[in-house]
């Protein structure tokens, strides 16, 4: 069976049109909300619209909420269920339209409610931010709502301190998941080798730090070779390099993985595969630094995002579980932390771990075996749909 793309053939039924007409009508209810003429859905910008509603609603993605995402947060709700702790999942994501994810966690029973209306959950502790003003004139009246909703980049509101939404924000911390779904690279070419991003990720672990609780970052990025900064490309292989020069048992498992002896020549087989690694080999440090270990697993998927009009691009989608970690008593504090035990562990295991699970081939397997789980999961994103 050859590879196909579900999602190229969305709107064979009509789905993507009747997505527009909701769009265009919650527009006119938000009309308030921006002046005539400027709307995202009128003329040339409905099309934007149209292809983002596409890629959101892709099979691949679902797969991935489905599969990973919410069996990551129920493993998460059952380490505090272990501590005593009687509260769902506190949870900070960056939905799109349909918020597919919020839907499937609260229809799962994952969500914490913070309010309830006859019954009903009124308000879920839930932050998200819509960079899109348009986009979020239509989104901030769905229901239920969300603790905190900004139009905002995350980027700027966990690392600037004027952003009006900054404070808010961090007074909800700490979070039980924590959803980066990007739609750009993680290193943008335009921002220099310390990216904006990665700001904002090693901010993520400086604020979940010392909170005594195990969750889990799901992080998502356009892996693109020509968009990665050339510096931070450089750097994060180099970091990787210097992990396999210093640890023998991290070269042996390197080797194993790779057939390969250095990342220079994983870079000449595979780019993409490469810079996933360096980023799994950062995100790794970055735990570490702030006394974060890895826990069960570390989870990496990718799949072919293929839209019309512009170029087909590979999406990843890395998934950690992290733990607190103690510091051996033994050991005299200094400015970085000792190296212990469970930090080579984990480096180990992010080279081991990191086997980059193509979605497309799964689901093909899926359908090869069943035909009726490709036709489950169509309907439930349409059932998400309805539930706002």
């Amino acid at each position: 069976m050859s590879k196909s793309n579900p999602s190229n053939d969305s709107n064979t039924d009509g789905t993507v049109d009747r997505v527009l007409n909701i769009l265009n009508n919650e527009g006119q209810k938000e009309k308030s909300a921006f002046e005539e003429g400027n709307s995202l859905l009128i003329g040339k910008d409905a099309n934007l619209i149209r292809k983002r509603e596409e890629e959101y609603r892709d099979i691949q993605k679902q797969w991935v909420r489905r599969e990973i995402w919410l069996k990551t947060a129920n493993s998460i709700l059952k380490k505090k269920g272990k501590k005593g702790n009687k509260q769902r999942i506190r949870y900070l994501t960056l939905p799109a339209y349909h918020r597919l994810d919020v839907s499937l966690f609260l229809k799962e029973g994952l969500l914490e409610i913070t309010k309830r209306s006859k019954g009903a959950p009124e308000e879920i502790y839930v932050a998200a931010f819509e960079n899109d003003p348009s986009k979020f004139a239509l989104m901030k009246e769905q229901s239920p709502g969300f603790r905190l909703f900004g139009c905002e980049s995350i980027e700027n509101v966990l690392t600037d301190k004027n952003n009006k939404y900054y404070h808010e924000l961090r007074n909800l911390f700490p979070f039980d998941v924590i959803n980066l779904d990007l739609t750009t690279s993680i290193t943008p070419e335009h921002e220099g080798p310390y990216s904006k991003t990665m700001d904002a990720v090693d901010t993520i672990f400086d604020i979940q730090s010392g909170q005594g609780i195990d969750w889990a970052l799901f992080l998502t990025f356009r892996n693109v070779p020509d968009e990665l900064e050339e510096g931070a490309r450089s750097q994060l292989f180099r970091n990787l390099q210097n992990n396999i020069d210093n640890n023998p048992e991290v070269l042996e498992v390197f080797q194993n993985r790779y057939q390969k002896d250095s990342v220079k020549d994983l870079e000449k087989s595979d780019v993409k595969k490469c810079i996933s690694q360096s980023v799994v080999k950062w995100l790794v440090d970055r735990a570490h630094q702030h006394k974060f270990k890895v826990g069960s697993s570390i989870q990496v998927y990718h799949y072919p995002r293929l839209n019309a009009g512009i170029p087909p691009y590979e999406i990843y989608k890395h998934v950690l579980e992290l733990t607190p970690a103690g510091i051996n008593p033994a050991h005299i504090p200094t400015k970085n932390i000792p190296v212990q035990a469970w930090m080579t562990r984990d480096l180990k295991k992010c080279v081991e771990q990191h086997k980059c699970r193509d979605v497309d081939d799964i689901i093909i397997r899926l359908l090869e075996k069943a035909h009726a789980k490709y036709e489950d999961l169509e309907d439930e994103v349409e059932s998400l749909c309805k539930m706002i």
